[in-house]
């Protein structure tokens, strides 16, 4: 949302152009609040509650992915539909601050929204599972699952055609900089069973199938709680 500065009319305008989903803020603070990666995180500013009420109004659905905690939370409760975590992971499966708390999540679950698993490389890791792979990523999937129930969970990969990690290399002077250091970790070209968006659904399901789910569960994850909460959004 940093493109609207403090111009509420221009989420209309986006609007306008097809804009239907918005960020509230990526990885550093805006005019609407705090992002993952800075220090002190002071919330959702007052244009940022005007900003909330008009995308409601609008029917736009807001990411709070990478947004801090504290904004997370106040996003969710002043928002009147349900919000996305679009592309996360646990912080209690892997302890950085791309990663949210069972806090946000259950606040996340609690208001009817759901949190999708992401895969860019050397995101969602795992203790069990430190080179970053499917697996790793489906400890946060059983970790989600558990904490808030199937309804609130689906996948949200974030990966791309073509070298993931040489685009992160290239453009890192441009990305925010993370506030605290990740756990020591191998470093991968690719997420092993998630290498680019052609592989990830096939791969996710195949083991959700493996792993005993069934068909109702797997719609479920695969797109049907996303598009029951854009029901009540859009």
């Amino acid at each position: 949302a940093t493109m609207i500065e403090n111009e509420l009319d221009r989420l209309d305008i986006l609007y306008g152009f097809g804009v239907r989903q918005i960020g509230v803020a990526y990885s550093q603070a805006n005019q609407l609040g705090s992002g993952l990666a800075e220090r002190a995180d002071a919330g959702l500013t007052n244009f940022g509650r005007r900003a909330v009420e008009r995308m409601n109004r609008l029917g736009m659905a807001i990411d709070i992915s990478h947004s801090g905690d504290r904004t997370c939370l106040e996003v969710i409760e002043h928002s009147a539909v349900p919000v996305f975590i679009t592309h996360a992971g646990a912080r209690a499966v892997w302890p950085t601050n791309r990663m949210k708390p069972d806090e946000v999540i259950r606040a996340c679950a609690e208001r009817g929204g759901v949190i999708g698993l992401e895969a860019a490389p050397h995101t969602t890791l795992s203790e069990e599972h430190r080179e970053h792979s499917l697996e790793s990523v489906m400890d946060h999937f059983t970790y989600c699952v558990d904490l808030v129930g199937i309804d609130h969970v689906t996948f949200g990969p974030d990966t791309m055609f073509g070298d993931h990690v040489g685009v992160h290399k290239t453009y890192a002077g441009n990305y925010a900089q993370n506030r605290d250091a990740a756990p020591d970790h191998p470093n991968v070209a690719y997420v092993d069973g998630l290498e680019n968006p052609a592989e990830n659904f096939t791969n996710i399901i195949g083991w959700l199938v493996k792993h005993g789910y069934g068909d109702d569960d797997i719609s479920k994850v695969i797109g049907g709680n996303t598009l029951r909460v854009l029901d009540h959004v859009w």
